[in-house]
């Protein structure tokens, strides 16, 4: 039998079963590590030190979140605080432990919404205090602790939101229901009772 021959054949035999391999089933093997990751941030704890305060006291807000899902390329915990214009001498920050820096949001500052498809921008009805971890890695914990000392009786009020990017579905989302916010996002809503000073 021709060398040649032998050498052409085994060569037309090796790209064949290469194409088949390449085709049939190196995809299935590579598919799931291609899927874009989906994150699910979970807030596991809002805190206060009081629930009633007088009027010129502080009380301690504690928020703690985790990643419950894939790695997250960037998680967000928001704060806001709808019943006030500014949180200049109200909130300021006592410690935490995210990767980045906390970013205080005007009232009227441009904000994005809706991260599915085309995202929008609006402006911002109240302040807010954002943070964030970028990456945020699954089962990984980040806490923040705000001093607030609210400026006028009654119920003072603060939202609490996280949101993991990217942001491909219900689950990249935490609160997934309740009430809607500035950015037509849930939130979770608590409550600090604020007494006239004895």
């Amino acid at each position: 039998m021709n060398k040649g021959k032998v050498i052409a054949g085994v060569a037309i035999g090796a790209a064949v079963a290469y194409f088949a391999i390449a085709v049939l089933v190196l995809p299935g093997a590579y598919i799931p590590a291609l899927a874009p990751p989906r994150p699910e941030p979970v807030v596991t704890d809002v805190s206060v030190s009081n629930s009633t305060i007088s009027l010129g006291e502080s009380f301690t807000l504690l928020v703690n979140a985790t990643n419950q899902g894939d790695h997250a390329d960037r998680q967000i915990v928001s704060i806001a605080f709808p019943n006030v214009t500014s949180t200049d001498g109200i909130v300021t920050v006592q410690e935490e432990n995210f990767k980045q820096s906390p970013v205080f949001i005007k009232a009227g500052t441009p904000i994005g919404s809706g991260y599915v498809g085309t995202q929008q921008m609006v402006r911002a009805q109240y302040p807010s205090v954002e943070i964030f971890s970028s990456p945020w890695q699954k089962g990984e914990s980040f806490s923040i602790a705000l001093s607030v000392k609210p400026a006028q009786e009654g119920r003072f009020v603060f939202f609490v939101k996280a949101i993991g990017f990217p942001h491909n579905g219900d689950q990249a989302h935490w609160p997934s229901g309740g009430t809607l916010d500035h950015q037509n996002e849930y939130v979770s809503v608590y409550s600090v009772n604020v007494m006239t000073k004895a």
